[in-house]
């Protein structure tokens, strides 16, 4: 269990004898020896992506950025060509897939607290988070069905709440009304940002090896690794395999699963449908935004709750347990902002009338304090922890 140790100290084995390089090495990259199946999210990511990048570039081959012919463009995709409908069920399947791993990945880190030891692994992964919710967008406004179109007005004019955002829209849009130069705009961006993903993603690796990976106890387990091949690499090929065939199952047996009929309707732009919603992985972030009244004010608590999870690194002391699994409390909460999200999904699918509204301001209001709740309960948990330990060892010395 020590080996990275062993070899750091000079130690000969004869044939196996270690590189300097090796904490450079990708195979012999030193790993805590408890990671559990959560840290194969990382590597199933990076599958997804490929696939995504994949299957992008080949449909972008018979796509045609244009009002008239867009939904021409993805009809011959799906009846006339060579296995395009494979291709495309496989892109929308792994759009869902992407996403859901997305948030499996961000509650694992908040559960095991993995942004005290890596801050920047943590922003890294927030900034790879909030431009894939772009790209995603821009992907859903490509099929330009009627939620395409009024999903894109909704979002653009989104815009105008900041100083300047007029002027910027017209700008995106190619003038006063969305258009052809707006969906030509929206495709190049849909196709050249990913890329944009794959080398953040990159560096996002790169300052992980830099500190090094947490772990399930959240413990300081740096001279206690084992190398990545052949404990963990055999582990991801088992995690692939799955993906794998969770995404196909998904590609060949539902693959519209997750999309709006309205998107199959050729675009209408003088009515609107009765509820605008976009795709079930914004769903949570689009009741936050119809829960607040105010235009700007509903702009501002969206952005707050995407990238609200920055301030736990920010408002966390120096816990010496990272984990929640020593916090029955966090954890409690955890579970219960984990819910709220499922919660807030739900009611960005509803029509805004009614209950849906107050439940909305609810969950908006849940999400936001558990943010703050979660590392602040942590440390003074902690603190009462170490006390009461400090206190029992002052009444009860050991004696050796």
């Amino acid at each position: 269990l020590s080996y990275s140790k062993s070899y750091e100290e000079g130690a000969d084995d004869g044939p196996h004898e270690m590189s300097p390089n090796y904490y450079y090495n990708a195979l012999k990259y030193p790993c805590p020896p408890n990671l559990s199946i959560w840290w194969n999210i990382g590597s199933m990511l990076f599958l997804v992506l490929g696939a995504q990048l994949l299957t992008g570039i080949l449909l972008s081959t018979s796509y045609t950025a244009d009002e008239a012919l867009a939904s021409v463009s993805l009809e011959y995709v799906m009846r006339d060509s060579n296995y395009g409908w494979a291709v495309r069920s496989l892109h929308m399947g792994g759009a869902s897939m992407f996403f859901a791993l997305i948030y499996t990945h961000v509650a694992r880190g908040v559960y095991f607290g993995v942004y005290l030891k890596n801050p920047h692994v943590w922003y890294s992964g927030l900034s790879l988070y909030v431009l894939s919710m772009g790209v995603g967008f821009l992907g859903y406004v490509l099929p330009w069905g009627v939620m395409s179109y009024w999903g894109l007005t909704v979002i653009t004019n989104m815009m105008t709440v900041i100083p300047g955002g007029a002027r910027a829209l017209d700008w995106f849009q190619g003038g006063f009304v969305i258009s052809d130069v707006t969906l030509k705009r929206v495709f190049i961006l849909h196709f050249l940002l990913p890329f944009v993903i794959l080398g953040l993603s990159l560096t996002h690796v790169l300052l992980l090896h830099m500190n090094g990976s947490s772990n399930p106890l959240g413990l300081d387990e740096t001279e206690f690794s084992v190398p990545f091949h052949p404990y963990y690499s055999i582990k991801d090929l088992a995690g692939f395999a799955l993906l794998l065939a969770a995404l196909v199952g998904i590609t060949f047996t539902f693959a519209s699963l997750t999309a709006d009929p309205l998107q199959w309707q050729p675009v209408n732009k003088m009515k609107t449908p009765s509820v605008i919603k976009p795709e079930w992985y914004f769903l949570y972030a689009y009741a936050i935004l119809r829960s607040i009244p105010h235009k700007a004010g509903g702009v501002s608590t969206m952005f707050a709750a995407i990238v609200g999870v920055a301030v736990f690194p920010m408002i966390s002391g120096r816990e010496k347990f990272q984990s929640m699994k020593v916090c029955p409390p966090a954890r409690f909460v955890f579970l219960l902002w984990v819910a709220n999200f499922t919660f807030l999904t739900v009611i960005g699918a509803q029509e805004p009338a009614g209950g849906w509204v107050l439940a909305g301001q609810f969950g908006t209001f849940f999400h936001l304090s558990a943010l703050v709740m979660i590392p602040m309960i942590k440390e003074e948990w902690e603190w009462h922890l170490y006390q009461g330990a400090r206190l029992s060892e002052s009444c009860y010395p050991t004696k050796f």
